[in-house]
């Protein structure tokens, strides 16, 4: 027999790291059984409850599997069957077609084509994780960077080394593939069930490497420092890639899933004729807290147990009803992380954030961000300039070799430049700055409004923290057109996934995106 059951609230304060594991005694006692008459048990979904803090707990929903003749007698409710995705077949016998790009959406193309026998070539313009690894040290020890292999560019994408968060709020079948196969190539098994789940950066590299290696035994082939030109097109069809070297590579079909940081790959496709509509994107900066601040708001405590872990938030702000300020919200939040130069060009700045698998860094950070309004630009060549300079201003403002602007939350508020406090998790430094200025008055007034509110809903927000650098590279200012269907672009052999093609949002979304997109070259056979 088995049912499905919500259990009674389980101190988080007082329990042991370990209690995923040690969950029998409580399903009994919601159940009513004895504990010999549980044989196995399924988190479905953990969550934390912290209304009433210090007193934090834990919520679970369970799947269990009772013995026969086991009688629960607490409320429960039979165990529905799950809805399970399963990748399309190769009924087309579709060989060697091109995947470009290995982040979440392009790893997981490759995986459902590998799998299906179509032996995909994979082209990264950057590299594997363990000369990447070098690459971004040697950017943070000599402030180096290599523009082809950094935080932006190479195996597993952005994401990498951005903390590896799985949250998303697209609900699909899929999406259990997608974390099932993290599980499977080395994530926490909790992956599977915590309401916010997350891989860390230290460990990403591992799990992204496994999946290469599952793709490359099953045909698949990775192809490193790669960096398509543009799409080959003959006779009206895309017939495979240019790389910048001038090589070509023919192919049945490509499956572009490049990233929102291959700006000249996109902006080739537009000038191809590749069809595509203007549509709203976010920029923001990235404010950083002491982690024992966030956890005293969240949880009541500047120390949580280890079983909780370093405390998130998530804040938003809703647009005022006369239209003068836009909504804000946080995103990307990084428990105990640290801020990172996400850039890919000398004289350019973006900041993200990043944190390990402990999240047990001295601060937590988070970008603040806004929507650009549908409308502002009517090319994406005109969006990709105005971020371009807006990332040159950024650096200028920080004063060069990679130093970040920076204002104290306060100082931003009120409209002035100010001191920025010597601590900070970001490697290369501050300079205090006017960044209430660098952005357009809109963005501004709109990061003002959510920042003041932020303050509200967690005292001392305003007086404790510091925007560092500004982020730009969140979501891309158009969406490549594709038939709802067949998944086609308007370019026939051309398929377009991932956040790089205006389709996702995060590794969830993105791996989820690339799923579907090699399952209908599948169907569609080109």
């Amino acid at each position: 027999m088995k049912i499905t059951l919500e259990l009674n609230p389980i101190s988080a304060v007082h329990a042991p790291a370990s209690i995923d594991t040690e969950l029998t005694p409580y399903i009994a006692r919601t159940a009513g059984v004895l504990p010999d008459e549980i044989v196995s048990y399924r988190i479905v979904k953990k969550s934390i409850d912290a209304r009433k803090k210090p007193r934090v707990v834990f919520l679970y929903r369970t799947e269990v599997e009772l013995a026969a003749g086991a009688r629960p007698t607490g409320r429960y409710e039979d165990a529905a069957p799950r809805a399970e995705y399963h990748p399309a077949d190769n009924t087309g016998h579709l060989k060697n077609p091109i995947v470009i790009g290995a982040g979440p959406a392009g790893l997981f193309a490759a995986l459902v084509l590998a799998r299906a026998g179509a032996e995909p070539i994979v082209l990264e313009r950057g590299r594997d994780v363990v000369r990447r690894r070098e690459d971004i040290d040697t950017f943070l020890t000599e402030r180096k960077l290599n523009p082809e292999s950094n935080y932006l560019f190479g195996e597993g994408g952005a994401g990498t080394w951005s903390d590896g968060k799985l949250f998303t709020r697209i609900h699909d079948p899929a999406s259990a593939f997608v974390l099932e196969t993290f599980v499977r190539c080395g994530a926490e098994a909790s992956t599977l069930y915590f309401a916010h789940p997350h891989l860390g950066s230290d460990k990403l590299p591992g799990i992204v490497r496994a999946m290469r290696e599952e793709i490359i035994s099953l045909g698949g082939t990775f192809r490193w420092d790669s960096c398509v030109e543009s799409v080959l097109v003959k006779n009206g069809v895309c017939a495979g890639v240019k790389l910048t070297g001038g090589e070509t590579l023919e192919a049945p079909a490509v499956i572009a899933a490049a990233g929102h940081g291959a700006r000249p790959f996109a902006l080739s496709l537009v000038r191809a004729g590749v069809q595509c509509s203007m549509k709203g994107f976010q920029i923001g900066l990235r404010t950083e807290h002491p982690q024992t601040f966030i956890n005293q708001c969240q949880y009541g405590m500047e120390t949580p147990s280890e079983a909780l872990g370093a405390a998130e938030y998530h804040v938003s702000s809703m647009p005022s009803r006369d239209g003068r300020f836009g909504g804000s919200t946080s995103f990307c939040m990084c428990p105990g992380g640290e801020i990172i130069a996400a850039v890919n060009e000398e004289g350019h700045l973006s900041t993200n954030g990043m944190s390990n698998s402990a999240r047990d860094g001295k601060y937590a950070n988070s970008a603040i961000i806004t929507t650009v309004p549908t409308g502002i630009f009517e090319t994406p060549e005109e969006a990709f300039g105005y971020l371009g300079e807006l990332e040159q201003d950024f650096a200028r403002a920080g004063g060069g070799n990679w130093t970040a602007p920076a204002q104290t939350v306060r100082d931003f508020i009120e409209g002035r430049k100010g001191k920025v406090p010597e601590g900070t998790s970001y490697r290369f430094g501050l300079n205090a700055a006017r960044l209430d200025k660098i952005l357009p008055d809109m963005i501004t007034a709109a990061l003002r409004r959510g920042l003041y509110n932020c303050g509200q809903t967690m005292h001392g927000f305003v007086e404790k923290g510091i925007l560092i650098g500004g982020e730009t590279h969140i979501s891309l200012p158009f969406r490549f057109d594709r038939d709802r269907e067949t998944f086609r672009s308007s370019l026939p052999g051309l398929y377009l996934c991932g956040e790089g093609a205006g389709m996702a949002g995060g590794i969830v979304s993105a791996a989820v995106d690339g799923l579907h997109t090699a399952d209908a070259l599948l169907r569609n056979g080109n």
